[in-house]
This record gives structure tokens, sequence and C-alpha cells, in this order.
């Protein structure tokens, strides 16, 4: 099971930003090509892509890039610029992300497609996306 790129994205602004209390809201936008935007409320911008192994490639606009890379079991993990580990996602749907700032968010993809994610602090990020496919994490 494929990571949401929302959810992917909102946790990137969580990985590569000081945590907040309030988890930032993240819409996505795919383009005719497969090419993913998405923005956040703090107005950071992510663009990825999946290639044809099921990895992926993800930069922001500060220079912040995170590249998953899919095993032959469907694994995939997430490395930032310095090549450190910040998520992981198994062929469940099981995800765990680690920020900068040490902060561990595990998450999982309901059967409805929603995921839904709770950090050590007990803050919750909720992902979901509505009728016309815009992807909304809040």
């Amino acid at each position: 099971m494929k990571l949401s790129r929302s959810i992917l994205f909102t946790l990137l602004a969580s990985v590569f930003s000081v945590a907040n209390a309030t988890p930032p809201e993240m819409r996505c936008q795919t383009d005719s090509y497969n090419n993913k935007t998405c923005q956040d409320n703090q107005g950071n911008n992510w663009f990825g892509r999946t290639d044809s192994s099921g990895n992926e490639t993800w930069r922001n606009n500060k220079g912040d890039t995170l590249t998953g890379v899919r095993d032959s079991f469907g694994n995939i993990t997430y490395r930032d610029n310095s090549g450190k580990i910040r998520g992981q996602e198994d062929s469940f749907g099981n995800k765990s992300w680690s920020g900068k700032n040490g902060k561990v968010i595990k998450g999982r993809t309901d059967s409805f497609g929603s995921t839904g994610y709770r950090d050590s602090s007990g803050n919750t990020i909720r992902c979901y996306k509505d009728s016309f496919g815009t992807e909304t994490c809040n």
C-alpha cells in the first residue's frame, strides 16, 4: 500500500519544521503528468513524483528533499538530504515518521482511505480525499 502523497507532504512539513501544537493543514493537486504539488498553511510548497518502481522523490521551496525507496517486499524507507531515515512504511500500511526535533509520528490508513496519525504528545493529523480528488490533512 503506497503512502498517500498528501499524507507524505503533511508529514514532510512536520519533519522539516519545528513542531507546532497544531499540525499544518495541507492541500495537494496532481497534474496530468502525475506530478504532485502541495502547500501547507505555513506557506511551504512541496513537489513530488513517484517513478515506475514506486520510488518517490520530494523537494520543497526551501531546498529540503526526501527520497523514498521501495524494496521488493513493498516496504518504503524515506531519507532526508543527509541520508538520515525520516520515515518508514511497511506493506501493511503502518507508518512511522521522525522529525528533526525527535518527535515520532505513527499512523495507519483505514478501509475508507483516510489516514490518522498521532504523535507522542497526543496531537493528531487526519488526512482524506474529497470527491473532487483534493487531498486535505489537518
